[in-house]
């Protein structure tokens, strides 16, 4: 058996970041108070915008980090295409929440370190969710044949 590519050990580090990112997406309302990054919102939309979406992008990423880990060829899996579509709804979703803050940025209540904060992780697990979907989708048909 040949060793893995590094485009293939790729594949499993590119969902373990995003499930990272998903993590770090919770914590910005709870560590912005002890560094004096404070924003003025409700806890309840807080949970909302960051802990409901950073959690389903974490297990999400973290299932299809072990998926891949465990066969290569399910990159181009229905299930894999699934939980990476999810991360990419959750991160879809802290953006469209964020947009506001970032138009209210550098006001008295929306100071700019605060808004920069609470709103890099959303583009950021778009982002990488995006090129995985889009990788995902553009894999050769006969793999998606045989990984399903």
């Amino acid at each position: 058996m040949a060793a893995p590519s590094a485009a293939d050990r790729a594949l499993p580090r590119a969902r373990i970041g995003l499930a990272v990112l998903g993590a770090y997406s919770i914590l910005p309302p709870y560590l912005g108070p002890p560094l004096g990054l404070e924003l003025d919102v409700a806890a309840k939309l807080e949970v909302v915008d960051h802990v409901v979406p950073g959690v389903l992008v974490a297990v999400c990423a973290g299932l299809a980090a072990v998926l891949i880990r465990r066969d290569g060829a399910a990159e181009a899996s229905i299930p894999d295409l699934a939980l990476i579509g999810l991360c990419l709804l959750a991160g879809l979703w802290q953006v469209a929440t964020h947009v506001p803050l970032v138009f209210e940025a550098g006001e008295p209540q929306s100071p700019w370190g605060s808004v920069v904060l609470h709103s890099s992780p959303g583009p950021l697990i778009f982002a990488l969710a995006l090129w995985l979907t889009l990788r995902t989708t553009a894999a050769d048909p006969a793999e998606v044949g045989r990984s399903v």
